[in-house]
């Protein structure tokens, strides 16, 4: 009777730690499989005060998943800029209700656009044809500041190397290979470029610092665009610039105090606000008119 008894418990025991074993395997499988989720509210501006937004962000890892954006309230029957951190991604129509959604994918295919930007902490807005923001918000950002573009693995099937954001003492860790890049989005891992896509990047027009209007260029040779700080729109070719945002009216000069010192900005009136904006009569930022470093005699208008 003992002996039953003992091999009773014995058979409990085995299945005790067979079932947390499982428990801790599916546990892996679940972290590893959903390594990101990101649930951020776009708020409407006052041209839709309406309207609301939501952006989704899915990343099963550093270089492979999805962003959904969905909209409610705004024009029906209109198609929006989808611009993130001042490059237009895409774009977002609305049915005659004033519902929309932009769907981004790392494999894009079917009604998902390419993932060729890291959404995590950036800008991100929907803009009209006449250049007003009807929806913005920002995205939260789960990746350290000291983050690199960290190539691990072999390559799979398709012929890719996997990418994760690791600093650098993380990835000579982990037996990776560090990257120029500061992000795994787009791929830096040395994987076949993507066709039908050109490369956006941001610059600052005629050395000022520019906002909310910033020169946007395009680039026909991807290859070099993860490195280089670019993101990969898609596109047949850089004429016209599919990069380039419709600008935001109303633009102003705004010198921007930290407490100690102005910065000259060239943004929407909207975002000039005291106590720390104030709008400066000047046409340009440089000479900068707000008294900092970026020339001028800190005092003047253009």
């Amino acid at each position: 009777m003992k002996t039953h008894r003992m091999r009773r418990r014995a058979g409990w025991t085995w299945a005790l730690a067979t079932g947390l074993a499982a428990a801790m395997v599916a546990a892996v499988v679940v972290s590893a499989t959903a390594k990101t989720r990101l649930r951020n509210t776009l708020t409407a501006t006052s041209h839709a005060p309406g309207a609301s937004g939501l952006a989704k962000l899915v990343m099963r890892s550093g270089s492979n998943g999805r962003l959904g954006i969905k909209a409610k309230g705004l024009p029906g029957g209109q198609s929006f800029d989808v611009i993130v951190n001042n490059v237009k991604v895409g774009t977002l129509v609305t049915g005659a209700s004033g519902h929309g959604v932009a769907k981004f994918s790392t494999s894009p295919k079917g009604r998902f656009a390419m993932l060729g930007f890291d959404p995590r902490g950036a800008h991100m807005a929907i803009r009209e044809e006449t250049g007003e923001d009807d929806l913005e918000g920002d995205m939260d950002d789960d990746t350290p500041e000291s983050a690199i573009g960290c190539c691990v693995g072999e390559q799979d099937d398709d012929g890719e190397v996997e990418c994760e954001n690791l600093t650098a003492t993380e990835c000579q860790d982990e037996g990776g290979t560090p990257t120029g890049a500061t992000t795994c989005l787009p791929n830096p891992c040395g994987n076949p470029p993507p066709t039908n896509v050109v490369c956006c990047q941001t610059t600052s027009a005629g050395g000022a610092f520019v906002d909310d209007d910033p020169e946007v260029e395009c680039e026909e040779d991807v290859e070099d665009c993860p490195e280089e700080g670019g993101v990969l729109v898609e596109a047949s070719s850089c004429d016209p610039n599919p990069c380039q945002p419709t600008p935001p009216p109303n633009l102003v000069i705004c010198c921007v105090s930290d407490g100690e010192e102005s910065e000259c900005e060239h943004v929407t009136a909207d975002h000039c606000v005291p106590p720390n904006g104030t709008v400066s009569t000047a046409s340009s930022c440089d000479p900068d008119p707000c008294g900092g470093d970026s020339g001028g005699d800190g005092g003047g208008d253009d």
